[in-house]
């Protein structure tokens, strides 16, 4: 049983979390309206489920079902599906209760794994370990060139994906927010020819990072060469100042992974939606017009 010094600190780390994807949101278009103790998330022209959710509000306790159904309310005045999404550490699980009897059902739950900076690091291996070997090597994508050969790497059915599916890619505004560091894209090359990609969100303002998607080809795969691109997303995120990274804890072999890096499960990102949504509407999210395209996988 964690003491209440682990119990802070574990609260904390889901605070930066939580606090990151509001940002991230944002950052892609997504209003943030507050309703008494609930935010609502909502997009004026993109209906995918990442933009348009209600969440309780940050260093709230205690959410009652009065203020959620408000929240749930605005999204179908505006459109949208009902839908709550909240990390799951930061609530009693009596919460989970109050939203089934509003008619809600769990849509998703995702695992968390969450690297905290130490100064140290140790357990990082060496830059060179595992990369640049036998051709391979990482690099940080600075150019269009670059930037089309990630897409060439997320679209390709012949790479494994990794992605924790609650922050969308977006496509066509890859070098404007490179430009504006709000992300951070790694590409391994094989004798010149790309094998694996990560993308990495970043909020300097909140000293964090996501690993929003990793991909890798799948008779390249080997766990020395993820290893070595998930610890080279790791020092592109603390070079950037961030002391909090989370990614994905979607499978044992994702969770064994991370871990071995230094990283910890904490908690997991949950979603309810309303059992009555109408099938339609949650067919178009993510598939209607948009004025950039996203994809959202997971």
């Amino acid at each position: 049983m964690m003491d209440e010094s682990a119990i802070r600190e574990s609260r904390q780390m889901l605070r930066q979390v939580h606090e990151h994807l509001l940002l991230a949101h944002q950052d892609l278009g997504a209003y943030r309206e507050t309703i008494s103790v609930v935010d609502v998330v909502h997009h004026p022209i993109n209906p995918l489920p990442d933009f348009n959710y209600v969440t309780p509000r940050r260093n709230t306790a205690w959410v009652s079902g009065q203020y959620v159904k408000q929240g749930l309310d605005r999204l179908r005045a505006l459109g949208r599906t009902p839908r709550v999404q909240y990390v799951e550490g930061l609530f009693p699980p009596l919460f989970a209760k109050t939203l089934l009897d509003l008619g809600l059902e769990l849509e998703r739950e995702t695992p968390l794994m969450i690297y905290r900076a130490s100064g140290a690091d140790t357990m990082l291996p060496p830059a060179s370990s595992g990369a640049n070997t036998a051709g391979v090597q990482i690099q940080m994508i600075a150019d269009q060139r670059g930037i089309e050969m990630w897409w060439y790497v997320w679209r390709n059915a012949f790479y494994d994906v990794l992605t924790l599916g609650v922050e969308p890619l977006v496509v066509g505004r890859d070098m404007a927010a490179l430009l504006l560091g709000k992300h951070i894209d790694l590409l391994m090359m094989r004798h010149n020819f790309p094998i694996g990609v990560a993308r990495l969100s970043v909020q300097e303002s909140n000293k964090s990072a996501h690993l929003v998607a990793l991909a890798m080809m799948k008779e390249a795969r080997t766990p020395e060469r993820m290893r070595a691109l998930l610890a080279a997303v790791l020092r592109a995120a603390l070079a950037r100042g961030c002391d909090l990274v989370f990614a994905p804890g979607e499978t044992e072999d994702d969770r064994r992974l991370c871990r071995e890096l230094g990283f910890i499960d904490v908690s997991s990102i949950i979603c309810y939606i309303a059992r009555s949504a109408n099938s339609a509407l949650d067919q178009r999210d993510g598939h209607g017009t948009l004025v950039q395209p996203l994809l959202t996988l997971r």
